[in-house]
């Protein structure tokens, strides 16, 4: 289970010779119960990536806790156990994949790392990754440079569920990819919901990803979560006013 305890990020800003803090999240409270789906949807500037990050570890809360399993995954002696529980997928594949690095050795990355594997053990996990992806196994010597959005993006998601985490977080992971592509993806991330028995949060500016991936929806907007919808897909669940322009 993660748990978001009153998080808060802060940043300051010079503006005319004079500091000025602003809030990218404010006073946030949320828990990802396991195997359940969410979604965090709000326009672009409203804090979304800001708090994944914080979810995620990656960028430490000016104020609050992030939980996993009790834990606090900033003061957590063993980060690689928090990171064998938890995954990101980034937005831009491009830069969080390396782009000299072979798509064998991008998925064998975090399994080396967090996994004890022999390497016929490594081997035959990745080859049942590319597989489950719908990726040829052609494509393991090929660079990430060379492949297209749809086949990063899902390197990038055989990469996260490779270490079988309890939980997955999709930071606006399907913007940018095409109609068919993004439905493809999302079809698959559903088998592998079902599959893993894991929980994830989905990132979106787009309320019909949302309603379409998730169970329970946060609506965020100036950095605060304003409704916490239990959706299962009826764009009626949702009461507030902004939630309902979100819809328009």
């Amino acid at each position: 289970m993660l748990v978001a305890d009153q998080l808060s990020k802060e940043y300051t800003v010079k503006e005319k010779g004079k500091r000025t803090r602003l809030y990218a999240v404010k006073s946030v409270s949320l828990t990802i119960r396991p195997g359940e789906r969410y979604a965090l949807v709000g326009e672009s500037g409203s804090g979304k990536t800001s708090l994944a990050h914080m979810l995620a570890g990656i960028t430490v809360p000016s104020k609050g806790k992030v939980l996993l399993d009790g834990q606090d995954i900033f003061s957590a002696r063993k980060r690689r156990s928090i990171y064998k529980k938890l995954q990101i997928i980034f937005q831009d594949t491009e830069s969080s994949l390396n782009p000299q690095m072979t798509v064998y050795k991008l998925i064998a990355e975090p399994l080396r790392n967090l996994l004890k594997l022999s390497y016929v053990e490594e081997k035959k996990r990745v080859q049942e990754l590319m597989n489950r992806m719908g990726l040829s196994v052609e494509l393991c010597k090929r660079k990430a440079r060379e492949l297209s959005g749809g086949q990063r993006k899902r390197v990038s998601i055989a990469r996260a569920i490779g270490v079988k985490p309890d939980i997955i977080i999709f930071d606006e992971a399907f913007s940018g990819l095409d109609v068919i592509v993004r439905k493809n993806i999302l079809e698959l991330l559903h088998d592998l919901y079902r599959e893993l028995e894991c929980s994830y949060l989905m990132i979106t500016h787009d309320i019909d990803v949302a309603l379409y991936s998730a169970d329970t929806i946060f609506v965020m907007k100036d950095g605060e979560i304003v409704e916490c919808a239990k959706c299962k897909g009826n764009k009626k669940c949702f009461k507030h006013e902004y939630s309902r322009l979100l819809l328009q």
